[in-house]
């Protein structure tokens, strides 16, 4: 049997040692539900930003190709993302690179830790 209570004072030990707040963002939606103006912040969170590593096969007759690709993710507490109610589609900024959350996983279904998917905002304007 996991002690989950232990686990979470864990997690909230590491957050409070080397977390960071981040701010979410959000556009407001008009009467018809479609996004508006500039996204406005409408939350913030204690996290620990990481990446996860995740191959790409490309198969080319008797070749195979591996890349490795970096899937950037907030490591958080539960509670904070239920009363975010994060969205795919919000975004945060993180050292002037603008990431857009592409989803929330509750770990191990423990209600007691988060993983927010990001992925990289391309604007097409070369840094």
């Amino acid at each position: 049997m996991i002690n989950t209570r232990f686990e979470a004072y864990k997690i909230k030990r590491e957050l409070k040692r080397s977390g960071i707040d981040y701010e979410f963002k959000r556009k407001k939606k008009n009467d018809f539900g479609e996004p508006t103006g500039d996204p406005e912040v409408f939350g913030s969170l204690k996290g620990i930003y990481h990446e996860q590593n995740s191959n790409i096969q490309v198969t080319t007759g008797d070749t195979t190709q591996v890349r490795t690709k970096k899937i950037p993710m907030i490591l958080c507490l539960y509670e904070d993302t239920a009363h975010l109610a994060l969205v795919v589609g919000d975004t945060v900024t993180i050292n002037a690179k603008t990431f857009k959350v592409t989803g929330v996983v509750n770990i191990q279904e423990w209600n007691l830790i988060s993983d927010i998917s990001l992925e990289v905002v391309d604007s097409g304007v070369p840094a």
